[in-house]
């Protein structure tokens, strides 16, 4: 992913409508990122989808159904493609146990154990050690 960490340009009550719109965000550039190669004639063809991982439940669910839910009611339109793109089988939404969602150390406070083995698994350490 090339997405950089920045503050989403809207306000939304519940991590699911924050998982949504940043889904749809990412999928939008995980399209382009297949096309881009392509577009370039380096690589023939991206006919593989990609996997994005989400350890929300409410949020996996509202990506895979066309179906309207009571709390997305208002989350603006234009975040509603990654339905589309989750259909044209573009991108896969995927269901990831918190034990192996190796960005929790980015976005969540984790005991020193559990912080240590994501840096592990991320192929990080600590400078510091001695």
């Amino acid at each position: 992913m090339v997405r950089p960490s920045i503050k989403q340009g809207c306000i939304v009550k519940s991590t699911m409508k924050v998982e949504y719109i940043a889904t749809c965000e990412a999928a939008e550039e995980d399209v382009w990122l297949k096309k881009f190669p392509h577009d370039l004639k380096v690589i023939p063809n991206m006919n593989m989808p990609i996997t994005l991982y989400y350890d929300n439940n409410k949020a996996v669910a509202n990506f895979k159904q066309p179906h309207s839910h009571k709390q997305e009611k208002h989350i603006k339109r234009k975040y509603h493609l990654i339905r589309e793109i989750v259909q044209r089988g573009d991108v896969i939404v995927t269901k990831i146990t918190l034990k192996h969602n190796i960005v929790d150390p980015f976005t969540k406070t984790l005991t020193a154990k559990v912080f240590e083995g994501h840096l592990e698994s991320l192929g990080l350490q600590d400078m510091y050690i001695r």
